[in-house]
């Protein structure tokens, strides 16, 4: 307020011709755009970049998704994951989810405003970026190349945290992420001496890897209790009976006792939000069932607290393992940490919006258990959020969420663009 809205160019800066072309949607709807990155992502890759007009006295809002998708086992859908099939009053295939959908909603606010005449103070700014699912390497080379087209960018919205909906289908809560763990992938790798596997050896990688894997998997990472993940549960408390209701409420003490942190622990997304975690993904020796290999590794998927020193827990991890042949990689960029303000016109707006759909529910702000783009943003001052315009059932999001048979329901959709729709109204 009162601040000199920055300068932004009037298009973006020329590419090469074959990065030049407009996306036709958006082109018919006469929103500016642009295809970005090919050449620094890679083949088949690409950001996208559009922006909607408004007479820029406040600064701008991004509407970010990432358009790049997990991989898919085929024999383990019902339909072809990638065909966007619509039936049973739902559209399924991957990325329904995680997080197409979301983009498409946000696409379609952004065009609905457009038609609507609406009178915007703020640009919408839209981007899609490639590989977040590969340790945001889209928004990364984004954010690098074209610091430009976000100089005026005050908020952000993009993939974050999950609606919680009763038995009966109606919100309990909205949830708004402003804060998110930080992904600290290893690759744990241990060298041997090949040799035929009907000779054992005390040479073979693969026992060292095991049990190192073994004592990582039975250790319990402290229970830490983050300002935001304390307000987070005080704020659901009131959707609980006794005595839940009181552990929620204050949950330090409640962690002190064991009836009530069984209880609190047996949530996977509570467990997830009040530690370090780790889960081991990946197992890699022989390729061939009678050779001992040369050369055995793993991979674990790491998450980290935001205020957690990762020197410090790369320690605990090699004291854990205890066994210096058993060497550490770290895998992709670790972020860095994430908590957003919520006194802000935004998260009013968000409020707003969500009170009108469901007067009797409420918005929180819990913590994201996974990764984002939303800190490639936010080290440019963007203030991000994670949010869903989406009712889905916990039960699908945990199912269809990088598992089988994703799916979004059409009732959805429409729900979803009309809250977009609203939010941008009313943040103007």
């Amino acid at each position: 307020m009162g601040r000199t809205r920055p300068r932004v160019p009037d298009r973006p800066r020329r590419l090469p011709s074959r990065q030049h072309h407009q996306p036709s949607r958006l082109d018919r709807e006469g929103i500016e755009a642009q295809i970005l990155d090919t050449t620094e992502i890679g083949p088949n890759r690409a950001n996208l970049y559009a922006r909607l007009r408004g007479s820029g006295s406040k600064k701008a809002i991004a509407l970010v998704h990432h358009i790049d998708v997990v991989p898919v086992n085929p024999s383990s859908w019902s339909v072809d994951a990638f065909s966007g099939t619509t039936k049973d009053g739902y559209i399924w295939g991957r990325g329904a989810i995680d997080m197409k959908g979301n983009g498409i909603a946000q696409l379609m606010a952004m065009i609905a405003l457009k038609r609507s005449g609406a009178p915007l103070a703020r640009d919408i700014v839209f981007i899609g970026n490639s590989d977040e699912e590969l340790g945001s390497t889209g928004a990364i080379i984004f954010v690098q190349r074209h610091p430009e087209l976000l100089r005026d960018v005050e908020y952000l919205i993009t993939e974050g945290a999950d609606n919680v909906l009763d038995s009966t289908g109606k919100v309990m809560y909205f949830a708004v992420g402003v804060a998110e763990k930080r992904t600290f992938w290893q690759r744990l790798t241990v060298n041997g001496v090949p040799s035929h596997g009907s000779r054992p050896t005390k040479q073979n990688p693969v026992p060292k890897l095991v049990a190192a894997l073994y004592k990582i998997s039975q250790y319990e990472s402290p229970l830490r209790v983050t300002p935001g993940v304390d307000k987070f549960f005080r704020d659901i408390a009131r959707t609980f009976a006794e005595p839940q209701r009181t552990w929620l409420s204050n949950v330090r003490v409640a962690l002190e006792n064991p009836r009530a942190r069984e209880w609190i622990l047996s949530d996977v997304t509570w467990n997830a939000i009040l530690r370090n975690t780790i889960s081991l993904t990946g197992l890699t020796g022989s390729n061939k069932i009678n050779i001992i290999p040369a050369v055995a590794t793993a991979e674990i998927d790491v998450r980290l607290l935001p205020d957690q020193d990762t020197a410090e827990f790369m320690r605990t991890l090699q004291r854990i393992v205890g066994d210096t042949a058993v060497h550490f990689t770290h895998l992709g960029n670790t972020k860095a940490p994430l908590e957003s303000p919520i006194d802000t016109d935004l998260f009013r707006a968000m409020e707003r919006a969500a009170h009108e759909r469901e007067p009797s529910a409420f918005l929180t702000t819990p913590m994201e258990t996974a990764a984002t783009d939303r800190p490639t943003y936010r080290k440019l001052g963007i203030t991000t959020y994670g949010f869903s315009p989406f009712k889905i059932p916990r039960v699908e999001i945990q199912r269809g969420m990088h598992g089988n048979d994703e799916r979004l329901s059409v009732d959805n959709v429409g729900y979803g663009v009309r809250f977009y729709y609203d939010i941008l109204r009313y943040a103007q």
